[in-house]
């Protein structure tokens, strides 16, 4: 904060000065009003001034700038000494008018010689006053406004601060004209910013929105302009301080100010047309303040004759649209690019007090005009005008707080009802806080939202106005309760019902305005309440479902190990049961019974494995694996033997366990499906780009779509599990294969495609070539 306030102390400062400078100002211009002339305006050096009020006998005899004033009823003016000759002008013109003289002689040096001339008397007009005096100070005012407020918004930035130069030199030169023309007292000042006027607006014009092309390639083209300035105003100065003429000086330097003007208007113009997007927009809220001034002092350029005074004051008055017009683009369009935040009070403070000056201005005009002294009019006005704002201010606010009591809560109430509604999710509890809310700012009888999201309320009863259906306008005292519908989406979710208000008082616009925010709030609050109640339904769904599947995960991988042991199982029963019958125990018994011993170790020890889908591969003859399946099998095929048609070089890797499982499966199947009397039958053939072991019975097949076979717990069998086909269908697609099911030539087959990589004979020719 300390930091902060350090980097603004120039604004400050400059602030301080602006606002001393034209308290000084407007205490000289005032007593001024109604101050005798002689019908023409000179400057602290005697020189004729081009501002002359229309009708002015100065300006019918042809006198103007830069003729030089010798002597005023033949008292000369002189130049140099303590006394300046603009002020022998103004005790000269005092003491004829306090003799009673009203006509004054004069002697005039012009460019065609000199000239003898009898100027009458009269005070000061109160329209030339407001023209010179009044209008001058308030365009003085708003530039200096519009100046300060860049600096503030944007100190850093290059073209908030050519601005501020711009208009505070404006501001410096408007301001003190008529103080040039009349006291003299800030003579100096008014030299320094005519000075700067013309180098200022040249730069502005370069810079605005932007800088142009050739500022960017030359930077120290603006240090140059600002040198120029502080040199001319250097000279003026110094001229001033010693006593010297300046009328050359303010020669030469007045066409500079019309051609910097006449540049920037014609410069903005152009790069307003060459404008596009948010560039011109911003331009555009300038163009109608840049083009009537520079309009204006093109017709005091060529404009002669009587009304060229007229065109020149305008020509003034109109520059006050520019910084108007700047302080809407900086609103609108952000101009300086600060990303300021608007402040409410502060943009009301603004234009309340423009809006009091005018007051105050128009009502000392009026009591002057009616014979009133210009000082005790003005101060008249003022104190009326200031009173009278605070009185407004305070009646409004009472009335506000008395009658309109929505306005003054409406900002709070939402905020509160914001911060209530935000952390509830059920639609009761929505209710609950839109009703409390209601009852803290507005006395009535009941207040209740009802909710009904699935159906629209009859709002048809007695007594009762369908805020919804009518406008401010149609409501009447004979309202005994309002209804408004909750909406959201265009569906009804419930009623905001109000009942009388207290004393049986009126509803008003704010009233039916804020309820009317409430129910938005409300309907969206309900929404919300609904969606989450709707989620939370579907998640405590979801994981009612996701136990449910991993139940059922549990109970598939304990039906498929019990499926499979099955087939060791029945293999042991039978060698039991041949040695009780006294069968010997042969070789291929024990090989077998120990191989299934370990098939069913590695089952058992292989869950993780198996649950992680991790395939070991291994080489395996297709044949040695068919004869481990007839193996097991045995006591099912009987005396059958499974018709073969595999070549003997046939050999594939795989998950030498889980292969054995899959065809173990399918032909346990295939006997089944074919019965006692069937044939079940093996088959290979090697196709373009992949091979094929297929498994095939002539029993009655199947109907229907063939993809319902391989799925968990469906049978077509009586005392089927619904498992061996969907066991075969994992464990062939855990080893990159596919597997389906046809029904042709009375024929049920069951193949497996294998991959090309996963067929030793392809892999070996593949190495070979």
């Amino acid at each position: 904060m300390i930091a902060q306030s350090v980097r603004r102390w120039p604004l400050y400062a400059v602030s301080a000065v602006c606002v001393t400078l034209a308290l000084f100002a407007l205490k000289n211009a005032v007593s001024w009003y109604g101050n005798p002339t002689a019908g023409l305006f000179v400057d602290p050096g005697g020189v004729v001034s081009d501002i002359a009020f229309p009708g002015w006998e100065a300006r019918r005899k042809g006198l103007a700038f830069p003729d030089l004033v010798l002597s005023v009823d033949d008292k000369p003016l002189g130049t140099g000494g303590e006394t300046s000759p603009g002020h022998v002008w103004d005790t000269e013109i005092e003491r004829a008018w306090n003799d009673g003289q009203r006509q004054v002689k004069v002697v005039v040096q012009t460019r065609r010689g000199f000239q003898s001339s009898m100027l009458r008397l009269q005070p000061l007009e109160p329209a030339a006053w407001w023209i010179y005096a009044g209008s001058f100070l308030f365009a003085a005012a708003l530039y200096a406004v519009a100046g300060l407020v860049a600096l503030s918004a944007r100190p850093g930035n290059a073209l908030a601060r050519t601005f501020a130069q711009a208009s505070l030199s404006v501001a410096g030169f408007v301001g003190l004209m008529f103080d040039f023309h009349t006291t003299r007292e800030f003579s100096w000042l008014f030299f320094a910013a005519f000075a700067m006027v013309p180098p200022s607006w040249v730069m502005l014009a370069l810079r605005l929105p932007d800088d142009v092309a050739l500022l960017r390639r030359f930077p120290w083209i603006e240090s140059v302009a600002v040198g120029v300035g502080i040199s001319i105003a250097t000279v003026f100065l110094f001229l001033t301080a010693t006593g010297h003429r300046t009328v050359d000086l303010q020669a030469l330097w007045t066409p500079a100010l019309g051609i910097s003007l006449l540049f920037f208007g014609a410069t903005f113009t152009v790069r307003f047309l060459r404008a596009r997007g948010v560039r011109r927009a911003r331009l555009r809220a300038l163009l109608v303040s840049v083009a009537p001034p520079h309009v204006g002092i093109g017709a005091f350029f060529f404009i002669h004759g009587l009304h060229a005074a007229t065109a020149e004051a305008l020509s003034f008055v109109t520059l006050s649209l520019f910084p108007i017009a700047t302080g809407y683009a900086f609103i609108r369009y952000d101009l300086w690019g600060s990303r300021a935040l608007l402040s409410r009070i502060l943009t009301r403070l603004a234009v309340g007090s423009t809006v009091c000056a005018i007051a105050i201005a128009i009502g000392t005009a009026l009591a002057a005009s009616l014979g009133a002294p210009f000082g005790q009019a003005f101060i008249a006005a003022s104190v009326s005008g200031v009173i009278a704002s605070v009185l407004v201010l305070a009646a409004l606010r009472f009335v506000d707080q008395r009658v309109f009591a929505a306005r003054t809560k409406y900002k709070p109430t939402v905020e509160q009802l914001s911060e209530d509604l935000i952390v509830i999710t059920s639609p009761e509890e929505v209710a609950r806080s839109v009703e409390r809310t209601i009852r803290r700012w507005l006395r009535c009888e009941s207040v209740e939202l009802s909710v009904e999201p699935k159906a629209r309320r009859d709002d048809s009863e007695s007594g009762l106005i369908d805020v919804g259906a009518l406008n401010d306008l149609q409501l009447h005292a004979g309202a005994e309760r309002l209804a408004l519908p909750v909406e959201f989406g265009g569906v009804r979710l419930g009623s905001l019902r109000v009942g009388q208000k207290a004393g049986a008082a009126l509803f008003t616009s704010d009233d039916l305005d804020l309820l009317r925010t409430i129910a938005n709030q409300g309907a969206l609050a309900l929404a919300h309440a609904f969606a989450y109640q709707e989620l939370e339904a579907r998640r405590r769904e979801q994981a009612a479902a996701w136990r449910g599947e991993r139940a059922a995960l549990v109970e598939t991988v304990a039906a498929e190990i019990a499926h499979e042991i099955r087939y060791p199982i029945n293999f042991f029963r039978s060698v039991f049961d041949n040695t009780k019958r006294g069968a010997p125990l042969d070789a291929d018994d024990l090989e077998i019974g120990a191989e299934e011993v370990g098939r069913l170790e590695r089952l058992v020890s292989g869950l993780k494995r198996m649950a992680s889908h991790r395939i070991e591969r291994k080489s395996l003859s297709v044949s040695l694996l068919c004869d481990r399946v007839e193996t097991l099998l045995r006591d099912a095929l009987g005396e059958r033997r499974i018709v073969r048609a595999i070549p003997a070089a046939a050999e594939i890797r795989c998950d030498i366990d889980q292969a054995t499982q899959i065809l173990v499966n399918l032909v346990s199947n295939a006997l089944q499906a074919a019965g006692t009397e069937g044939t079940v039958g093996v088959t290979w053939s090697d196709k373009v780009g992949y091979s094929e072991l297929a498994v095939w019975d002539d029993g009655p097949g199947f109907e229907g779509d063939a993809t319902k076979l391989f799925a968990p717990w469906y049978t077509t069998k009586a005392k089927g599990t619904g498992l061996g086909l969907a066991i075969t269908h994992r464990l062939v697609r855990a080893h990159g294969w596919n597997v389906s099911a046809t029904r042709d030539d009375d024929r049920t087959t069951f193949t497996i495609r294998i991959r090309p990589e996963d067929v030793v004979a392809h892999r070996r020719s593949a190495e070979v070539a």
